[in-house]
């Protein structure tokens, strides 16, 4: 008879701890909550409380009632960073973030100033400049002035940014003056290069920072049949002759003094001088020298086979 009662308590016992428990459960899981993360772009990391969760779509559960702060970062993202709140009015919290690109400043200068500045092939401006709002990546910087050779730069990811991501990078742009050159070589070397009606010295020849524009050459030899070309040029240019003159069976040349005068043979305007000519028919000629302000010069000349004839004349200045 005493036995059934002890069974009976054990039981009321067993029943009012799995009461107690069930209350005592209930009531922790009604103080704990969940957030729930999502971003653009996916799979960025999540830090809950400075410790790293995982990464985006990311669901964080049986979080107690409380403070937290949630920060959302990506590479090449400005990190999100924000408060969140559990309570028991808000158990469950859905953030969603949308992570900002993040940019760098670029600052450009020049020497000389007001030089172009191209980024990736877009005109932004001119020198000294400053662009605030570059996405960080790769970017190709070219800075360009006339006349002057081209300046370009490519700026890689681990240049641009720190650690907080922001930083400034500066270029200073050192732009070399582009200029055109000419090169004469001739076989036989030593012949006369003259530019444009001005003697500039002999084969092998070279003439550096050219301008551009229009340039007449004549290139001459005792005895060779004289080259002449006429040609322009443009900033960068190169230009580069390599002649083998040609033996002449007459070769008359008429130099004046100033040059630049006119010269007609037989009645015929043939050049300024100073003026060369090869293979001209043996005989006499009459020739007259002009320009403008002087006196006249005329005179009878002879070309003779096999022989180079120089005729030079002083001219005279009208008063």
């Amino acid at each position: 008879m005493d036995k059934k009662p002890k069974g009976v308590g054990l039981l009321i016992l067993i029943l009012i701890f799995l009461i107690a428990a069930y209350f005592l459960l209930r009531t922790v899981l009604s103080s704990t909550g969940e957030i729930l993360v999502d971003s653009f772009p996916k799979e960025c990391e999540v830090y809950l409380s400075g410790e790293l969760k995982g990464t985006t779509p990311l669901t964080i559960k049986n979080l107690r009632f409380g403070d937290y702060e949630l920060k959302i970062s990506k590479d090449g993202y400005k990190e999100d960073t924000r408060q969140v709140v559990l309570d028991r009015n808000n158990q469950k919290r859905v953030i969603m973030v949308a992570l900002e690109h993040a940019t760098f400043t670029l600052q450009v200068d020049s020497s000389p100033s007001e030089a172009e500045v191209y980024i990736d092939g877009v005109k932004k401006g001119t020198t000294p400049l400053e662009i605030n709002d570059l996405i960080i990546g790769k970017h190709f910087v070219e800075v360009r002035k006339e006349n002057y050779a081209k300046w370009s730069k490519e700026i890689n990811e681990e240049d641009e940014m720190d650690s907080g991501g922001n930083k400034t990078i500066v270029f200073e742009a050192n732009l070399s003056p582009s200029v055109a050159s000419i090169t004469i070589n001739s076989i036989p070397d030593g012949a006369k290069v003259i530019i444009n009606g001005e003697e500039k010295g002999v084969t092998p020849f070279v003439m550096d920072n050219v301008e551009p524009g229009s340039y007449q050459i004549l290139v001459i030899k005792d005895g060779y049949v004289p080259y002449k070309e006429g040609f322009s040029i443009v900033k960068g240019d190169y230009i580069k002759r390599d002649l083998a003159l040609t033996k002449a069976n007459t070769f008359l040349m008429i130099k004046s003094d100033p040059t630049g005068a006119k010269v007609y043979i037989n009645g015929e305007y043939k050049g300024a001088t100073p003026y060369s000519e090869a293979n001209l028919t043996p005989g006499e000629y009459s020739l007259r020298v002009v320009k403008d302000g002087y006196l006249e010069y005329s005179t009878e000349i002879e070309v003779i086979k096999g022989k180079t004839t120089v005729y030079s004349y002083p001219l005279l200045k009208l008063p």
